[in-house]
């Protein structure tokens, strides 16, 4: 009896939760009509624009496996002038690869500031990708090297 009493009470606060959701999607897909509710996308939007900043800069030196990531903590001053870099473990780059990182990142000083204010952070990390090749014998080469990379780690 005990139990019928609690799985009723169960499906009437799932129920209730159901019919909250219209209310959470109407909050969550609304137009950024305060600056409070444009956080998050800023935020997000801020972190892609200082990886394509750092990009711009950035070749990866074919010793890079396609798709390797690497984390980098970056210090900044308000305006975006970059005060120190360093790279996170456990970084998928070789030192060639982490060495050009840290280069790029100090290359694209100052990074991107205006009309980022409000998300700016003094201090972030930033995860960055080595893009796929685009031709095919490449990035078939490129899978093969992060095979032969994940074989030697182990």
């Amino acid at each position: 009896m005990r139990a019928a009493a609690r799985s009723v009470a169960r499906i009437a606060a799932v129920a209730a939760g159901l019919a909250a959701m219209p209310a959470l999607a109407t909050e969550i897909g609304r137009a950024c009509d305060t600056p409070e509710h444009c956080l998050p996308q800023n935020q997000l939007r801020y972190y892609e624009v200082l990886r394509q900043a750092i990009g711009q800069h950035w070749q990866a030196p074919a010793s890079a496996a396609a798709d390797s990531a690497c984390t980098l903590e970056l210090t900044q001053s308000p305006g975006g002038k970059l005060v120190s870099v360093r790279t996170i473990q456990p970084c998928g780059l070789d030192p060639a690869g982490r060495d050009s990182l840290l280069a790029a990142a100090r290359a694209a000083s100052p990074l991107p500031y205006q009309g980022y204010q409000q998300v700016f952070r003094p201090v972030l990390r930033l995860s960055l990708h080595v893009a796929e090749p685009d031709d095919p014998k490449e990035r078939e080469e490129s899978r093969l090297k992060r095979w032969w990379q994940r074989m030697r780690d182990r």
